[in-house]
């Protein structure tokens, strides 16, 4: 096996993997000279020797390696290493292979003849894969130490976005605000922060703003002295104090009312507030966490939400997007829910009817994971088997018909560029359509980024 070429300034970590020693080596010098370290083979024995002595973090696998297959290789790394990244190479470009590929745990692919500028962009964007799955995985570790970590479950793309910018805050002092639809899990998330801080040892206190009357909001937050009010008998500690070294998470920050927004601004700015009814000024050291449904840039602009008080806020912004666009995460959330409620319900209960599974997939439960999870539950209450049946669920949620599946079946009939290009006019419509024609959103949708998605709108000659 050849020695590697040690450089000051490493690109990354590069298996290759190709019994075309011509192929190989051309790959691997290219690599190398765009300060890449390599290691090289030509069989799967001799790949996953390599992977167990070098830090490997992409594997660039040929298709065919003599009799044996590199998917069969690709399995093999995701069972080793889930964190290695690995990128197919291919002279068999149709979709087929590439989605046999894509489902096997393959990055992305690329196809021969190499072009070697967008083969460097691939690998570029696996290694950026790598980072963001490292970055997760360490995060799961500290958080499973600290925080239980068994209820917040993804695959999707979006959500290790989420998990990334949670990393980020948990090692920050900042202030947080999480925003995303009812049911998204924004609860779980600021939790998952405190817990995996260096506050974890203090206290995290949540407060839902609407469930407070609005007389008595600022004294629950800020707390309040003998007689400042009505039934005011004795003095109230407010969460501010009780928070004192640890987390406070305002629930549904759009609520606050304008009266109580200058003082959470006053705090936010100097570290002081008042209890009501004193003029004596108290500190705290409490990290803010805020999470809300709404639209605050709207409530800014009609006048219902300070606008200083927003820019305080969004320092660090977390938007957790909801459960029709990750539909990736419903098997894994599925999986986890029957095995929670099969449990408190005493079942043995082994898994879902693929039907019931497609009723859910197409289902946007626009309740999000806390409707999916309500789904589950009534399912596994029902159920009389060993599998959730489509009849275990509720009946809103419909199948896809018989002629839905007809015409999404594949057609053979005309060339592969003219399907590739129909699949993704389609798909790129349908994420603009999701997004309200937000292309960062949509972006986030097809798993690209925003600059490839306006690029291949200008190419397919589509509108905003």
């Amino acid at each position: 096996m050849p020695e590697i070429k040690e450089k000051k300034t490493s690109r990354g970590f590069v298996l290759v993997v190709e019994d075309d020693e011509m192929q190989r080596v051309l790959i691997s010098e290219n690599l190398r000279q765009e300060g890449y370290q390599v290691v090289e083979a030509s069989n799967i024995q001799d790949a996953l020797q390599l992977v167990s002595q070098h830090p490997v973090e992409i594997a660039v696998v040929d298709y065919k390696l003599g009799t044996q297959s590199g998917l069969e290789l690709v399995k093999e790394l995701r069972k080793i290493n889930p964190l290695i990244t690995p990128v197919m190479v291919t002279a068999f470009a149709s979709i087929e292979t590439a989605v046999e590929a894509i489902k096997q745990g393959a990055y992305d692919y690329v196809v021969k003849p190499i072009d070697f500028q967008r083969f460097l962009l691939v690998l570029e964007r696996a290694r950026e894969r790598f980072r963001l799955k490292r970055e997760v995985h360490e995060l799961r570790n500290r958080l499973e130490e600290k925080f239980s970590f068994k209820n917040f479950i993804f695959a999707s793309r979006a959500m290790e976005q989420v998990v990334r910018l949670m990393s980020k805050a948990a090692r920050s002092e900042a202030t947080v605000l999480i925003t995303g639809e009812t049911g998204t899990g924004k609860d779980l998330i600021a939790r998952l922060i405190h817990y995996s801080s260096e506050r974890s040892q203090g206290p995290f206190l949540a407060v839902n703003l609407p469930s407070i009357p609005e007389t008595l909001v600022e004294s629950e937050l800020f707390g309040a002295e003998k007689g400042a009010y009505t039934d005011a008998r004795e003095r109230k500690i407010g969460k501010f104090e009780a928070a004192d070294g640890g987390t406070l998470f305002l629930d549904e920050i759009g609520d606050l009312p304008l009266s109580v927004q200058v003082k959470l601004l006053r705090f936010l700015q100097d570290r002081e507030f008042y209890r009501l009814g004193s003029s004596k000024p108290l500190k705290a050291d409490v990290r803010i966490i805020a999470a809300t449904n709404k639209n605050l840039e709207k409530l800014v602009s009609e006048g219902k939400f300070r606008a200083d008080l927003y820019y305080r806020l969004n320092v660090i912004r977390i938007d957790v997007p909801p459960l029709r666009e990750r539909k990736e995460d419903i098997p894994l959330l599925v999986d986890h829910f029957i095995r929670e409620y099969s449990r408190r319900e005493k079942k043995n209960i082994r898994g879902i009817s693929a039907e019931a599974m497609e009723a859910l997939i197409k289902h946007d439960f626009p309740g999000n994971v806390r409707e999916l999870e309500n789904a589950i539950e009534r399912a596994v209450v029902f159920t009389e088997g060993e599998f959730i049946t489509r009849d275990d669920l509720p009946v809103f949620l419909e199948i896809r018909s018989e002629k839905e599946l007809t015409e999404a079946a594949a057609d053979f009939s005309r060339p592969l560029p003219d399907k590739i290009r129909e699949l993704e006019v389609r798909e790129i419509k349908w994420a603009l359509e999701k997004s309200g024609g937000v292309k960062s959103r949509a972006a986030r949708l097809l798993g690209i980024t925003e600059r490839m998605l306006s690029y291949k709108m200008k190419i397919y000659g589509l509108k905003k």
